[in-house]
């Protein structure tokens, strides 16, 4: 089942429709911030989704949305070294190791790492911190 058929007939409240320049100003203030550029696969999905929430499941995007700011979120929380946090629900982090080029779900504890998901399993990853809850 994929991540869209997952999430098909759910209450999500979704972020505003992404605008191009909001992605750019995103990209910069993450790699000005130390981290790096929001990989490609999840930039795709932001096109669709720009940020979303539901029950508890949080999945950030380049929005004005405090609760699903990708920026904002960064600042903000706790994350692994070398990772960009695109998500979170209430045990687990949904980042990007930008160095091993993996996403990965990673307890909010202590960040162990629980599952990692090669970049073209992005689907996958957003399925595993969305089911999770």
């Amino acid at each position: 089942m994929t991540f869209t058929d997952l999430i098909k007939d759910k209450n999500i409240v979704k972020g505003e429709d992404l605008e191009s320049e909001a992605l750019i100003v995103a990209q910069k203030v993450l790699c000005n911030m130390g981290l790096d550029f929001i990989p490609k696969s999840y930039a795709d999905f932001l096109h669709h989704y720009n940020g979303m929430k539901y029950e508890g499941v949080y999945l950030f995007g380049a929005t004005v949305d405090d609760d699903m700011d990708i920026i904002d979120k960064n600042e903000q929380m706790d994350k692994p070294e070398n990772s960009i946090l695109l998500g979170y629900n209430e045990f687990d982090l949904l980042c990007y190791d930008f160095k091993s080029k993996q996403y990965k779900i990673v307890d909010r504890s202590d960040f162990e790492v629980m599952n990692t998901y090669e970049v073209n399993e992005m689907d996958d990853a957003l399925s595993a911190i969305f089911s999770a809850q």
